[in-house]
């Protein structure tokens, strides 16, 4: 079976990163891990390496475990805002997060608005989007304290000038070009949310 085809049967439960799990359960990430590695909370790995939880077997973990339920979890999972004006291609990036919390914009300004109102975990944004573009997104994401932890995935099929590409790639938390594929995305996501000790872990 191939890549594809295992992000396409995925269900639409919500996904937990070892991180977002942690934060959930009001402990460090290093503990999920171990959790998880001596069987005690059921995780699944994608095919980059990287652990997932879906939300049914984080709260079975709890209630074994007499641990308090935040208000809202059932309904949150890691949030991604997805910034693309063209349709097919904005289906084609709900695809590949499926499984997330996502929301969808079709421009830089919209995608603002949204961001001041509940900041996503990850950004996946394309860079030629109307209103805003996506470089003037990022800059001010990066500038802002606020909004300095968002991590973004920036997009393109654009020609950008050598200035403009260094940014991004400094500024960004990961960077494609279009065409991509579902699986190049989902595997740039996985990256992008795992935690750096994790990341380490796996070296």
């Amino acid at each position: 079976m191939t890549k594809i085809t295992i992000l396409i049967q995925m269900t639409d439960e919500p996904i937990f990163t070892t991180f977002s799990a942690a934060k959930a359960c009001g402990v460090f990430h290093t503990t999920v891990t171990n959790w998880v590695n001596k069987g005690k909370l059921k995780a699944y790995t994608t095919p980059g390496g990287h652990r997932r939880i879906r939300l049914s077997d984080l709260l079975e973990f709890m209630d074994r475990f007499d641990m308090p339920v935040p208000e809202g979890l059932r309904e949150r999972a890691c949030r991604v805002l997805i910034v693309e004006d063209d349709p097919t291609t904005q289906r084609i990036f709900q695809r590949a997060v499926q499984g997330y919390d996502v929301a969808c914009c079709a421009s830089g300004l919209e995608a603002l608005i949204a961001i001041g109102k509940d900041a996503p975990d990850l950004l996946i944004l394309d860079v030629n989007i109307p209103e805003v573009n996506g470089l003037d997104v990022c800059k001010l994401l990066r500038s802002v304290e606020q909004t300095r932890p968002i991590k973004i995935l920036a997009i393109t099929g654009a020609v950008l000038s050598a200035a403009d590409e260094r940014f991004l790639k400094a500024n960004s938390d990961g960077f494609l070009r279009k065409p991509v594929k579902i699986d190049e995305i989902r595997e740039a996501v996985d990256a992008i949310m795992e935690p750096e000790s994790e990341k380490a872990a796996r070296r």
